[in-house]
């Protein structure tokens, strides 16, 4: 059976929504042990790779304790969520930018230490390991992106004979995975402070990665299962009769939209059509020209309710000083709930995209069957 892959996407707490998809399989295939051999993650998609590859033999298992870990997360889990710390790191921020940006201290909103805390306690990085030497897995990949050179660069474990690669802006590197990974390619820009990964400083995997499935493909899969957390193929933007001036709050979360969820939709485009254009070209074309081409299965799983109407619903779960800068208190829960979805740690919230992931992907059952199995 060839390599299957599963490409898990970046989007803060919208990353709840993939544990859904995973307990839904779990439940259709109870007796599985791995059932994808490659694992990529970006963001809190990193997170849930790591803790899916390092979460024991049995997969439903391991699905079990990342829905205990987000049943249970909290916003002071994840960054020191009282109004004080917010609002020093704010006005930290502030003398910072009017000073030139001077000081040594990493320049974010908020303190994520408690984030730390809780992946030191959860992920299981020797196990990660134990299961790639194993041959369990094929490989585990974590994407950041560098803040020197801008490169987006998955940083991997998997076996022997993978190799780095380095593609314009986009690069593979080998290594065993620790949790300045993760916390890496979680980092999301200006909120979460960047991180030292050898001698670069390294943010959110999502910052210039117009490449989602390109490091799941080099490493070895065959076949690609991208699970979203976007519901724009699912769900059409509407277009009000009337708008007023957009606040700061929209300006922004359609800035962290762009990152998170529209490249996304770009990448599978291209993938269905380089797809259709291979099946055009007869074999014996493409061996007398020596191109080792064929269709990569793909099957997308993604949100079919808009993820910030969701989050529009538990936004008293923020903290108030963070409530008030997402745009939760202008009268319009609708405008926050975009930006809010990236920070709403609120047990409430990951319930409702769990139970959201796990109907999607009941309603998927035969295409996850066929995906498989064909």
């Amino acid at each position: 059976m060839p390599d299957v892959g599963v490409v898990l996407t970046g989007g803060g707490a919208r990353a709840a929504y993939q544990v859904g998809v995973l307990r839904a399989i779990s439940d259709m295939f109870p007796a599985w042990s791995h059932p994808f051999r490659v694992i990529v993650g970006t963001s809190a998609g990193a997170i849930n790779a790591l803790a899916l590859a390092g979460g024991g033999e049995i997969f439903r298992h391991s699905v079990s304790r990342l829905e205990r870990l987000w049943g249970e997360l909290e916003s002071d889990h994840v960054y020191r969520s009282n109004s004080y710390e917010i609002l020093r790191n704010m006005t930290g921020v502030a003398r910072r930018l009017l000073a030139g940006g001077a000081g040594r201290a990493p320049l974010s909103l908020l303190n994520n230490g408690p984030l730390r805390e809780l992946l030191e306690r959860e992920i299981d990085f020797a196990a990660v390991r134990q299961a790639i030497l194993e041959g369990k897995v094929s490989a585990v990949g974590v994407n950041a992106c560098g803040y020197a050179t801008g490169q987006n660069v998955c940083f991997f474990d998997g076996h022997d004979g993978l190799r780095s690669w380095s593609v314009g802006q986009r690069a593979g590197s080998r290594t065993e995975l620790t949790l300045e990974h993760v916390m890496a390619s979680s980092a999301i820009p200006t909120v979460f402070p960047p991180v030292l990964v050898n001698r670069e400083y390294f943010g959110d995997g999502v910052t210039r990665q117009m490449a989602h499935l390109s490091p799941a493909l080099r490493l070895g899969a065959e076949r690609v299962m991208v699970i979203g957390v976007s519901a724009n193929s699912m769900c059409p933007s509407r277009r009000p009769q009337k708008q007023d001036l957009p606040a700061f709050s929209q300006i922004i979360a359609h800035v962290f939209n762009g990152m998170f969820l529209d490249t996304l939709d770009y990448d599978i485009d291209r993938l269905r059509m380089i797809n259709q254009l291979v099946d055009l070209i007869p074999p014996e074309r493409l061996a007398e020209a020596r191109m080792d081409l064929k269709p990569i299965k793909l099957l997308e799983i993604s949100p079919s309710e808009r993820v910030d109407e969701i989050a529009a619903q538990f936004m008293d779960g923020m903290p108030l000083v963070l409530r008030n800068l997402v745009g939760g208190s202008d009268g319009n829960s609708m405008t926050g709930g975009s930006l809010a979805s990236y920070l709403l740690f609120d047990h409430r919230f990951s319930a409702a995209l769990i139970k959201l992931g796990y109907k999607d992907a009941q309603a998927h059952a035969r295409q996850i069957d066929r995906f498989f199995h064909a």
